[in-house]
């Protein structure tokens, strides 16, 4: 029988401080490093030959329990109103273009909350553009203030991509998950908008700061949050209202075309 051995736990703490170092730094790729070849080497030194394995003692086969007799039977199946029907699955779904089409609408309104601030605040149009597409471009925290009030044709276009991956993308996830979540009955409004409208948007913010704060503590100083939360907002309203108002694909009980 294999030895037991922390070594695996070792060589996993040093590929999660390896991957820490890209944010944060080389003190933390050097000590992922050291710590992943330490880890390593002595996983590899456990199964050298006599060394990373012990032997069991057999059991006698007078004392070994009964064998398990399996016995073949049917299975019922649920149906409509039993216990379980449906508890988890939706009977159902939106299609694939209607995720698609909540995400191109609810992007093509989302920017007007940011440009908006960007007037009101006189940084201009250009600089909510321009953090965005700081997102995946290190390069945008050492920017100045004045430089990224004006325009700039690469990052126009790497924030245009940004929003348009990131809109189609989340207008997706609407589709597929608005169905398969549970209904608000108190509320006034619509499930689908509760959660899409709210919920979701205000979940992806925080995600969105703690990364920001992570990857990019100075853009994230920059960002007008409570403008930020806003788009979100006008995004999660618009892409959940398209997508709940969009027809539905009735989805058949498993086993149901089963001959």
């Amino acid at each position: 029988m294999p030895r037991p051995t922390v070594a695996p736990i070792v060589l996993a703490l040093g590929l999660i401080v390896l991957a820490a170092g890209v944010p944060l730094g080389l003190p933390f790729l050097f000590v992922g490093a050291l710590v992943l070849v330490t880890g390593l080497s002595f996983w590899v030194g456990e199964l050298l030959p006599g060394r990373g394995h012990f032997h069991e003692r057999l059991v006698a086969a007078t004392s070994r329990p009964m064998p398990v007799l399996a016995t073949l039977a049917g299975v019922d199946q649920l149906r409509s109103g039993m216990p379980g029907y449906r508890a988890r699955l939706p009977e159902a779904v939106h299609p694939i273009s209607a995720g698609v089409k909540g995400g191109v609408i609810g992007g093509l309104v989302m920017p007007i909350p940011a440009l908006l601030y960007g007037v009101l605040s006189g940084h201009g149009i250009w600089y909510p553009i321009n953090l965005l597409a700081g997102t995946v471009l290190p390069s945008i925290g050492t920017m100045t203030t004045t430089q990224l009030e004006h325009f700039s044709l690469p990052l126009l276009l790497t924030g245009i991509v940004i929003h348009a991956t990131m809109s189609v993308g989340f207008g997706l996830l609407y589709g597929v998950l608005l169905p398969m979540l549970p209904a608000f009955r108190r509320l006034a409004i619509p499930g689908s908008l509760a959660w899409g409208g709210l919920i979701l948007p205000l979940l992806w913010t925080g995600i969105s700061h703690g990364l920001m704060g992570v990857a990019n503590p100075v853009l994230q100083a920059r960002v007008d949050w409570p403008w930020f939360i806003l788009s979100q907002f006008v995004f999660g309203i618009v892409a959940a209202f398209v997508v709940s108002r969009s027809e539905k694909i009735a989805v058949p009980p498993a086993g149901s075309g089963a001959g």
